[in-house]
């Protein structure tokens, strides 16, 4: 036993170390070759906070002045077309203007800094929410995995906001399973930093535990008044309109071939198909896969684990614009499932603590392919909701990771 033990140490300890090292070189080489970090997601949010601080936070959704804080970044002309737009609701442009200097470079680990503080807070709402089963180092192991998290690291790398989804869906789950309905609610509104994907995860609660709802529409409605007091009401229409443009998927670097979504699939599979064409199924297939998860939760028997990590993966596959740093979601289904695992007696705490740390090493892998990197995570969001759906309905019949499920050791 103890060698068992000795042996899972180490192979911890390594895959740690592993992430530990891999991350900070890959950051490295972006900030050290000029054309990955121009042509990082940050440029739109430097751009924004650059022109918030110069011509006024309204006009942070001017494309034309974003293609001219842009220009200025690269040191080149540029079409129109290939202006990174900055889709993102206003309440974040307090945030891209803190981090904004007259140096990119700068702002850039500027911003990457002020993402990891955002990500490190959310991780103890986790912790709480499985941590029950845990010893301390098992608790630092689950820590360091839920740190590491590849999608997490995606979302630094390319300079996005992901991290306010990571707090958001942090205190959301903490919310849920300890019966605090403000802060499930305000964790949902905080997932509004991503609108499309926000709303599967709120439609579960149109006919049940209403007092989330409650909460969540007083939380909203309070970064409504934050964004009018940043960027008032031009700003409010200007990021409105701006939307059109993510939706509309032609140019402006929506890349919607190499999104991880249903419309990513079509553009794939069939590249001769009109965009057109594969947009209206893809806008359809939205629309019909929220009213179906909205009759699902009214008519399911309220299985928390099973019903957020189908909203949550249903929210990646179907959403009209999902690229790998919205993988984040899957932490709903790991972490319902870590739940179950731990709940049940079907594996110990030590190994369940590294589900997350498996997950980010196998997508982190699948750039070894692009045939892998399009796979992969389609995958993954099978296994999870297989897994979640499977361990949910009671004690299974198969072992899991050497361990018997009929002594839960």
């Amino acid at each position: 036993m103890k060698l068992k033990l000795d042996i899972l140490r180490i192979l911890t300890i390594t895959l740690i170390a592993s992430l530990a090292l891999v991350y900070p070189l890959l950051w490295m080489k972006m900030l050290a070759d000029p054309v990955l970090n121009t042509g990082a997601d940050y440029i739109a949010f430097y751009a924004a906070g650059r022109i918030a601080d110069n011509e006024g936070a309204a006009r942070a959704y001017d494309l034309h002045l974003q293609q001219k804080y842009e220009r200025e970044v690269v040191g080149f002309d540029f079409e129109f077309s290939e202006t990174t737009p900055f889709v993102h609701p206003p309440f974040v442009l307090p945030f891209a203007q803190f981090a904004a200097t007259p140096n990119y470079l700068a702002s850039f680990q500027r911003w990457a800094f002020i993402m990891v503080i955002i990500f490190a807070a959310g991780i103890p709402f986790l912790l709480s929410v499985t941590g029950v089963s845990f010893f301390r180092a098992e608790k630092i192991t689950l820590a360091l995995s839920l740190f590491l998290f590849f999608p997490s690291f995606q979302s630094i790398i390319l300079g996005q906001d992901n991290a306010l989804m990571f707090l958001g869906l942090a205190l959301w789950l903490w919310g849920l399973y300890q019966n605090k309905n403000w802060a499930a609610g305000l964790g949902l509104a905080l997932t509004t930093v991503r609108p499309h994907l926000a709303l599967f995860l709120l439609a579960g609660f149109l006919f049940k535990r209403r007092a989330v709802l409650g909460w969540f529409a007083l939380f909203a409605f309070a970064l409504g008044l934050i964004s009018l007091a940043v960027a008032g009401f031009g700003g409010a229409e200007g990021f409105l309109r701006i939307l059109t443009v993510s939706g509309g998927g032609e140019n402006f670097k929506i890349n919607e071939e190499d999104m991880i979504n249903l419309i990513g699939i079509l553009r794939r599979a069939f590249p001769t198909i009109s965009s057109d064409v594969t947009r209206v199924v893809g806008w359809g297939s939205y629309a019909l896969a929220l009213a179906s998860l909205t009759i699902y939760h009214w008519r399911s028997g309220g299985n928390l684990e099973s019903d957020i990590s189908l909203a949550a993966i249903s929210a990646v596959f179907f959403s009209p614009h999902s690229h790998v740093q919205d993988l984040l979601l899957l932490l709903v289904p790991i972490i319902a499932l870590i739940y179950l695992l731990l709940a049940k007696r079907i594996i110990l705490p030590s190994r369940a603590a590294l589900i997350p740390l498996g997950v980010s090493l196998l997508l982190l892998f699948s750039y070894a392919s692009p045939v892998l990197t399009h796979f992969i995570p389609y995958l993954l969001m099978l296994v999870l909701l297989y897994f979640v759906w499977h361990y949910h309905k009671g004690n299974p019949e198969v072992l899991l990771l050497g361990i018997d499920s009929a002594s839960g050791y």
